[in-house]
């Protein structure tokens, strides 16, 4: 009698594990995800610069904090970071002048790890005033913002000329 019992249950066990089994795996799987979406870091880099084209201008002292960490104060040029967790966020900008507060919402991409936010932009009310920040960008943006005060030039190894040919005799 127990090996036909035994028999007919087998299947029964087989399939009740397989489906214990595969809602741990869909359990794993979602918690997986939650954590990804509230626990990754990103570096958020609060900007007050003026604007290459002169669209907007730095603001001339400001407090700014981010969800509710501690504020720090800003002036004409000032960059600098916070580190916030999730994707959700809210900036607070207090402007000393105006004694004017603005609070705005944004969410930070998954997988992007530092933005920058230019907040005389944001005051200004031109979107995007959030963008991804990269440094390749910033060195060009630098390059072609400021040239060099008078007659620099750089040259590669390469290129250097040996002393003693023509071209380097006709130089001054």
């Amino acid at each position: 009698m127990n090996g036909t019992a035994n028999a007919k249950g087998a299947p029964n066990t087989k399939t009740r594990r397989l489906l214990i089994r595969g809602a741990l795996l869909v359990v794993y799987v979602l918690i997986m995800v939650l954590m990804i979406y509230s626990g990754r870091r990103h570096t958020i880099l609060i900007d007050n610069k003026d604007a290459a084209d002169g669209s907007y201008s730095a603001i001339n002292g400001m407090e700014v904090s981010i969800d509710k960490q501690e504020s720090s104060e800003y002036y004409p040029g000032d960059r600098d970071k916070a580190m916030v967790q999730g994707q959700k966020h809210t900036i607070r900008v207090n402007i000393f002048d105006d004694n004017k507060t603005i609070e705005k919402s944004f969410t930070v991409p998954l997988w992007s790890d530092v933005m920058i936010i230019l907040v005389p932009k944001m005051v200004a009310g031109i979107e995007p005033w959030i963008a991804p920040f990269t440094m390749a960008e910033q060195i060009q943006e630098a390059q072609e913002s400021a040239p060099p005060a008078g007659e620099t030039t750089f040259q590669s190894l390469g290129s250097m000329i040996p002393e003693g040919t023509e071209e380097a005799q006709q130089s001054p």
